[in-house]
This record gives structure tokens, sequence and C-alpha cells, in this order.
């Protein structure tokens, strides 16, 4: 699942759903998408959470299924 857009107030009002699983029913800022292996690359450094575990200054994280 990812989730884009750029205001805080409407991310901040779609936030919650997604502990409901209502999140889907945001189609203009989210995206289902499905693979086997995902590679994500930041343009930045960021901090990465994964199982509740945060990781800092990760620049690209690759996922497997």
């Amino acid at each position: 699942m990812m989730f884009h857009g750029g205001a805080r107030i409407p991310t901040l009002i779609i936030f919650p759903s997604i502990f409901k699983g209502e999140h889907v029913n945001h189609k203009k800022s989210v995206v289902i998408k499905t693979g086997h292996r995902i590679t994500v690359t930041f343009d930045r450094p960021v901090a990465l959470q994964i199982d509740g575990e945060t990781v800092l200054n990760v620049t690209t994280y690759t996922a497997y299924k």
C-alpha cells in the first residue's frame, strides 16, 4: 500500500482509517500494488519502521514475499 498526498489536514483525517482497514476506500490517496520483490528508493535518508522497530538513515529498502 502506498499513500501519497501533500496536504497535512486530509492526511491526518485519512490516517486513522488504516487501523480499521478502510484506507482502501480513499482511491485518490491510496494505491495498492502487489509483487514478489519490491524495492523502494528514497531521495534522502529517512527513518523506516519495520515491525515496530525504527531503522534510521535508510535510502533503499527491498521487501521479499
